[in-house]
């Protein structure tokens, strides 16, 4: 209870954060994230600057990944479109970055069985693993036994309870490390305008 009313808290500014981003293909890349109310951007850029990519989203409406080098866009898409990684729905990982819980006005946070807590959305669980003094997550694990297998790892908590590292794993598969650069709040902060594209088109291989 102490640690879901700590660590469920509404966020009571607008955060903007920076990133520098290691997956298996490169070390130089830099993450960006925005939030305005219940609108956000999610950017990847290459290490000399040049955005690559861009997923938009607004509440519990589905986000749009953008393409930005071969200019065009997917409807539908999620955290996994942009990493690789996991499908933890985006203003829920956002939540998660600032040192809350991932878990959205909607969602039902309760206890498991093993003493973590689970996190339960719109077609999605999470199991959420919480550290006293202060309060703070250290894991989130997929919580669909039938899920793709996806774990969170969050280390090197500031005074505040914000990760400073933050790795994002596929059981046996892709991953990507996060380590912070700056945190910004802001009261009524803005964001940029969306790119024109049209849907992207897949070649069927078959």
């Amino acid at each position: 209870e102490a640690a879901r009313e700590r660590l469920g808290r509404p966020l009571t500014a607008e955060p903007a954060a920076l990133y520098r981003l290691r997956i298996p293909a490169s070390g130089g890349l830099r993450l960006a994230v925005m939030m305005a109310g219940e609108d956000g951007r999610l950017t990847v850029s290459e290490p000399f600057g040049s955005a690559v990519s861009l997923l938009s989203w607004r509440g519990e409406q589905p986000p749009t990944f953008f393409d930005l080098k071969e200019g065009c866009r997917v409807e539908a898409a999620n955290l996994e479109q942009a990493l690789g990684v996991t499908a933890l729905p985006l203003p829920q990982a956002v939540r998660l970055m600032v040192g809350r819980l991932p878990a959205g006005p909607g969602d039902d946070v309760s206890l498991s069985q093993d003493g973590r807590l689970l996190v339960s959305g719109r077609g999605w669980n999470a199991l959420v693993t919480v550290a006293p003094e202060p309060w703070r997550v250290m894991t989130v694990e997929d919580g669909d036994p039938a899920g793709a297998g996806w774990r969170i790892s969050l280390r090197d908590h500031n005074t505040a309870n914000y990760p400073r590292e933050i790795r994002l794993e596929k059981i046996k598969g892709r991953w990507a490390e996060l380590e912070l650069v700056r945190l910004e709040w802001s009261p009524s902060a803005q964001l940029p305008p969306l790119p024109d594209f049209p849907l992207c088109v897949f070649e069927d291989h078959r």
